[in-house]
């Protein structure tokens, strides 16, 4: 998950408690008498407030942390809210914090942000500053022991889309600055030496255009998101690099019949020119950990077929394939690469559309449990 998905997940999914209501009956829902966080988030929509969360990504190993968050309401969207609860699942949050968190592997981050959305959601805002460490595998060739790197420094971006009038189109940019030391460990090839150490800029102005009409944020089950960016990387902007990364993407969601539906996933990515190794563009999908399948060229599908039980239960079902090229080879000629997993969500908040869950996925090469915010895109 991305900074900003987890920082506008993070915004709905839980608020700070001053009403005079016991903790208790803020977590049942009155009209079902089921968990569910409507009311607290609905009631105390404002205020610090500290949030753990869990981390299940494998490439960094299992962990955890806490963001502590203020939230940002005008007084007309708390009138709004107040007169029409369920209007709230469809009310853009802004929000900042700062947020903390480390893995089993010895990686951790911290750092602050702000997510906004300005004037009735005509703007979508997000900027952050993160420090990080993160220990990696570097998979140079398959059948060859992965090099493991360790690469630490600051994260900085500034990401605004404005939409077009009143339709569903977004135009933006976004401005990302890393400045990272990296240092793999070569004990094992060159005996005497702890580790290969360098430093880096990487910087990049994105042009983007996204077209979004879902009916949730974060757990949409009807509507599209698509969109296209097209990355630069210049030393013009403060890095060390120059190339180029096109990126490209649908995200679908289909009610079918009776209680099923249907949510479908297109990605491709292409890199043009020479990118740092940790950049180049990967397979980004369930079962696969970050970074593992790299090339110059990705692209992947997904299908995942959900089944409502009730209200508040979804039992859920995925597969995706997915190939990483590099420029000299056929695309035809790289095996084709393949997931399969379930799920879960609860509607945890039904005021609001979100949900909650836990994803169960199998990848070439393991099995991997996900906790899941929305859906998994």
């Amino acid at each position: 998950m991305t900074f900003k998905k987890a920082a506008f997940v993070t915004a709905i999914a839980i608020m700070t408690s001053s009403t005079q209501a016991s903790l208790f009956e803020q977590f049942v829902d009155p009209e079902d008498g089921q968990l569910d966080a409507s009311q607290w988030v609905l009631n105390n929509s404002h205020g610090f407030m500290p949030l753990p969360f869990a981390i299940t990504e494998p490439a960094v190993g299992a962990g955890g942390g806490a963001a502590l968050l203020f939230f940002h309401e005008t007084e007309e969207q708390k009138a709004q809210r107040k007169a029409d609860p369920e209007a709230a699942r469809d009310m853009p949050l802004s929000v900042s914090g700062v947020v903390a968190g480390a893995t089993s592997n010895g990686s951790y981050v911290a750092g602050g942000f702000h997510s906004g959305n300005w004037f009735d959601d005509k703007v979508r805002y997000f900027g952050g500053l993160f420090g990080a460490s993160f220990n990696l595998d570097y998979h140079v060739a398959d059948g060859l022991d992965p090099a493991k790197f360790n690469m630490e420094g600051l994260y900085f971006t500034q990401d605004v889309d404005v939409r077009i009038g009143e339709s569903n189109i977004f135009v933006g940019g976004s401005y990302t600055y890393i400045n990272s030391e990296t240092s793999f460990d070569v004990q094992e090839v060159l005996p005497g030496i702890d580790s290969l150490n360098f430093n880096s800029k990487d910087a990049n102005v994105t042009l983007k255009l996204t077209y979004d009409d879902r009916n949730n944020q974060i757990s949409p089950s009807a509507g599209t998101k698509a969109g296209v960016a097209y990355k630069l990387h210049n030393p013009a902007f403060g890095g060390d690099f120059d190339y180029k990364v096109v990126h490209g993407y649908v995200h679908n969601y289909n009610p079918l019949f009776d209680n099923w539906g249907l949510a479908i996933r297109a990605d491709m990515k292409a890199l043009d020119g020479e990118a740092p190794f940790y950049a180049r563009p990967y397979v980004d999908m369930r079962g696969m950990p970050a970074m593992r399948y790299q090339g110059d060229e990705t692209a992947l599908a997904e299908v995942e077929l959900n089944y409502h039980l009730n209200e508040r239960w979804t039992l859920l079902g995925f597969t995706g394939v997915a190939k990483a090229t590099d420029a000299q080879q056929s695309f035809d000629d790289v095996p084709t690469l393949a997931m399969q997993g379930a799920g879960f969500r609860y509607l945890m908040a039904r005021h609001l559309g979100m949900k909650t869950g836990v994803d169960i996925a199998k990848g070439p090469e393991e099995w991997t449990l996900y906790i899941q915010f929305g859906t998994a895109w």
